[in-house]
C-alpha cells in the first residue's frame, strides 16, 4: 500500500475534521471542538492563511490522517489518523511534517498537549518519538516538548 502526503489546502477541511471525529482515542464531536476550542471549519481555513498550516497522508485520494501546527505558539494541533489506519507509520509521518516545519521557522522548542491517561496511546506514541513530558498540565491534558535536534 502505497501513501501519499502533501500539504493540507483549505478545500481539505471538511475531510479532515471527517479524520478527527472519528478517532477511538481522544474523541471529539464536532460540537466540543467548536465549543471548547472555538475551532471551526471557518476558523482553521482563516488560520491556515495566517499562522497554521498542515499535511495530509492520502489513500487511494481519500484523507487517511491529518497533522497541524500553528508557528504563531509553536504548537503541534493535531495528529490524527483513521482508525483502520493507524499502526501504520501515518502519525509519525505526519508528525514528522509538522515538526520540521515548526523547526524550519525558528522555533527552538516546539510542544503539543496529550491525555495523560497511561491507557491512552497518544503519550507513549509522543515520547517514543523524543518528546518529554513536563509534567505541567493545560485543562486536562500533559505537555510535551520536544527540541530541535
Amino acid at each position: 500500500m502505497t501513501f501519499t502526503y502533501r500539504p493540507m489546502l483549505p478545500s481539505d477541511i471538511e475531510a479532515t475534521l471527517k479524520v478527527r471525529f472519528s478517532t477511538v482515542e481522544n474523541a471529539i464531536t464536532r460540537e466540543e471542538l467548536e465549543e471548547d476550542y472555538g475551532i471551526t471549519p471557518q476558523s482553521m481555513a482563516l488560520d491556515m492563511e495566517a499562522h497554521a498550516r498542515g499535511w495530509v497522508c492520502e489513500d487511494a485520494g481519500q484523507i487517511v490522517g491529518f497533522a497541524m501546527g500553528d508557528t504563531d505558539n509553536a504548537e503541534v494541533t493535531v495528529v490524527a489518523v483513521l482508525p483502520s489506519y493507524e499502526g501504520r507509520g501515518i502519525g509519525k509521518t505526519l508528525l514528522g511534517r509538522v515538526q520540521h516545519w515548526l523547526f524550519g521557522e525558528g522555533h527552538e522548542e516546539i510542544w503539543l498537549n496529550a491525555n495523560p491517561d497511561p491507557s491512552v496511546r497518544a503519550t507513549g506514541f509522543y515520547e517514543k518519538l523524543g518528546w518529554h513530558n513536563t509534567g505541567k498540565l493545560n485543562d486536562e491534558d500533559v505537555v510535551l516538548t520536544r527540541r530541535s535536534d
